[in-house]
């Protein structure tokens, strides 16, 4: 009797570690991916905005954020470049908050399905579904010297002067954006058009016969159905306030006014030699912004929060 309930208890542990055997085959692999390219990668950056290297020997510093500060509050090349970094950076991320709404009124039209819906859908799309390279090569083609953009500014300002849109200071992060704009507007166009379509029809077929116009449909029917979506589009994009920015690496590399804080960091990590310290100081910036981050986004999604959902 002993050894049969002995034989039950082992059989039952066996079982129990092939259940954990099969729980841990799911997840391991997600789970050394998280540990490796996460956990270790993020806090070793961490560790290296507090060093600094010196003759290829690291030590522990706060000279980092020593040079952060003067980049804000200094004078000098390292101040105007980090501030207007920063500053390029906010316009980016204020034309996204600016995009928004006009991607919400498009998505709704495409929604209603209103003449000439199907051409905006496929000039919106295809953007999204070639490389980003090809399109930046395209679209340096469509603004270059030679470009039909020039040529519609020629005649427009009656002048033979040929403005370089990306080689010149006072065109280039305008030009940048308008990329931006155009590339940007398909992600958003398939969440709010996907949200859009999960509306009951019985919601809107009784607004039809309140005699509801389009616009209050849009604003007091669409858009509380889909405001769980805009409120988490709404806190993606504030994770990425500092990280806002164009395709500046084909289009103009940074140069003539368009860095930002996320090329900046790039450039520092790119062009980092063995012995210099631009690894640290990128980390150190990636670090600073990262804390000013998070309570911005806790802030926000407590009053987002504070919203009741539409259950439908």
């Amino acid at each position: 009797m002993q050894k049969m309930h002995d034989e039950r208890r082992a059989e039952k542990r066996k079982q129990a570690w092939l259940k954990y055997l099969f729980i841990f085959s799911i997840i391991g692999v997600q789970l050394m991916n998280f540990i490796i390219f996460y956990v270790i990668q993020n806090g070793n950056s961490i560790l290296m905005a507090f060093q600094i290297k010196k003759k290829g020997v690291s030590y522990w510093s706060f000279d980092n954020f020593k040079r952060v500060y003067e980049g804000f509050f200094g004078e000098g090349a390292n101040a105007s470049e980090l501030t207007k970094a920063l500053m390029n950076t906010f316009k980016f991320y204020g034309l996204g908050l600016i995009m928004m709404p006009v991607a919400l009124l498009t998505s709704y039209f495409m929604y209603k399905k209103v003449p000439g819906h199907k051409a905006m859908q496929i000039m919106f799309f295809i953007p999204s579904i070639l490389a980003g390279i090809v399109w930046s090569t395209l679209y340096k083609e469509i603004v270059g010297m030679q470009g039909p953009i020039v040529k519609l500014y020629q005649f427009i300002n009656g002048t033979d002067e040929i403005p370089l849109f990306l080689g010149d200071s006072r065109y280039a992060l305008k030009t940048v954006m308008a990329y931006s704009v155009w590339m940007g507007v398909a992600g958003n166009f398939i969440l709010y058009g996907g949200a859009m379509s999960r509306i009951p029809t019985e919601v809107v077929e009784a607004g039809k016969l309140d005699g509801i116009t389009w616009y209050r449909e849009f604003a007091q029917v669409v858009l509380p159905l889909v405001f769980p979506t805009v409120g988490t589009q709404f806190l993606l994009g504030l994770t990425g306030l500092f990280t806002a920015s164009g395709n500046i690496l084909f289009l103009t590399g940074g140069a003539y006014g368009t860095n930002t804080i996320s090329y900046l960091i790039f450039q520092n990590v790119y062009g980092n030699a063995e012995t210099s310290n631009t690894y640290n100081y990128a980390s150190c910036v990636g670090f600073c912004f990262t804390i000013l981050t998070i309570p911005l986004v806790f802030v926000s999604r407590y009053f987002l929060n504070k919203i009741e959902d539409v259950q439908y």
